[in-house]
């Protein structure tokens, strides 16, 4: 049989499931970076005003941690793991090279995540998949059972930070590093130029410990998105999101699971913050919360009439990376001073309001453009540097 040259997902070949779920991922990133886009990389304690309006801010804050923070990041790590695994084995049955198209596209990922980091917004996320990535490609040799040992074993040692000391020297020392880097950080985002910010972002160091802080920062983020690029690596493998209707005990089971253990895991930090407990909000109830979205998403999924509510989100979902992109122009833009200035001014319930409502548009807009084209616009750039073929 003649190799037939790479080429792009067709619409009938996706699984809808999946975009319904990255659509509720960007929601809830949109969500928790609200609180950084209007506050900083680090929420530090005693630099700003968070509540300027009362109890609602801090209802609105409370919220966003249990149900947003560390968990749709999480999510999106485990569709992305998905992928790779349904790439791979889309390439191989029809005999083309998939090593050459994943490099490919894990290099365009670390070129849009470089240009999204430096120029458009530092809290970006696609560094941190691209290096990730390239870890991951050795991994996809493993057979399943190899892929599920290996994502429990990086996912405890995520785990393992709840061990962390209160108070001890390092830890104090890097948060008096936050706290002078978040200082420094309000200024310029508050009332510096465009090119006062890239410039920051380009010297700034959050960590004191000059090239070696990003080499650290990265690493600790590699862990866990590894972890979960394994656990969807392992579920692509069992094949369970493609026919979700036969798995609906399994898919209960998991949801009953990480609904009784991933949100009261989360909660203790809220009532309860400190070091440890937002070591287990971050590396136990990340995790387990994705995992509930993800369930409930396979489980309703099977119901004609919430399928109906959830397509909507598939709109939003297949311009992933478009629209992942546009909610940092747009927010920096309303925030920065360089922009409408509203950073540090309008407080948590106010900027939760403003992601729901660019949510929304986001969908509408998503829903109108595909309508005329098959793609995003940087779905398309990704694409064509991808297969070497015009999509």
């Amino acid at each position: 049989m003649a190799k037939t040259t790479p080429s792009p997902l067709l619409a009938n070949e996706r699984i809808e499931s999946l975009d319904m779920m990255r659509g509720l991922a960007l929601l809830g990133i949109l969500l928790a970076n609200s609180m950084h886009f209007q506050y900083g990389l680090f929420l530090v304690p005693d630099i700003h005003d968070y509540y300027p309006n009362g109890i609602i801010d801090r209802i609105t804050e409370g919220a966003i941690l249990v149900f947003a923070q560390a968990s749709f990041y999480t999510l999106f790590s485990f569709l992305f793991g998905y992928g790779m695994v349904f790439l791979q084995e889309r390439l191989l049955t029809r005999g083309q090279s998939f090593a050459r198209i994943y490099w490919r596209r894990t290099a365009i990922l670390l070129i849009f995540g470089c240009i999204h980091a430096l120029f458009i917004w530092d809290g970006d996320i696609l560094i941190t998949y691209a290096i990730a990535g390239v870890i991951l490609f050795f991994f996809l040799k493993l057979k399943e059972q190899g892929l599920l040992i290996w994502a429990i074993i990086l996912l405890s040692l995520m785990a393992l930070s709840v061990t962390t000391p209160e108070g001890d020297e390092a830890t104090s020392i890097i948060d008096e590093r936050f706290y002078q880097y978040s200082v420094e950080e309000r200024e310029v985002l508050s009332s510096g130029s465009y090119t006062d910010v890239v410039t920051f972002r380009h010297e700034g160091d959050p960590l004191g410990f000059g090239w070696f802080s990003n080499v650290f920062i990265q690493a600790s983020s590699v862990i866990g998105v590894l972890g979960m690029f394994l656990l969807g690596a392992f579920v692509a493998r069992k094949k369970w999101l493609e026919k979700p209707e036969n798995h609906q005990k399994l898919f209960k089971r998991i949801w009953w699971v990480t609904l009784c253990i991933g949100f009261p895991s989360k909660l203790i930090f809220v009532l309860n913050p400190s070091t440890q407990t937002e070591a287990l909000h971050m590396s136990i109830g990340g995790p387990l919360v994705a995992m509930f979205y993800a369930s409930s998403i396979l489980l309703l999924a099977t119901n004609k009439k919430m399928v109906k509510w959830l397509k909507q989100l598939t709109y939003i979902g297949r311009l992933s990376l478009t629209n992942y992109i546009l909610q940092s122009i747009i927010m920096t833009t309303l925030f920065y001073g360089y922009g409408v200035g509203l950073f540090g001014k309008i407080g948590f319930f106010i900027g939760a309001l403003i992601a729901i409502g660019l949510f929304i548009f986001q969908v509408l807009l998503s829903k109108w453009w595909l309508k005329r084209y098959k793609i995003g616009p940087l779905e398309w750039v990704w694409r064509l540097g991808t297969y070497w073929k015009k999509p």
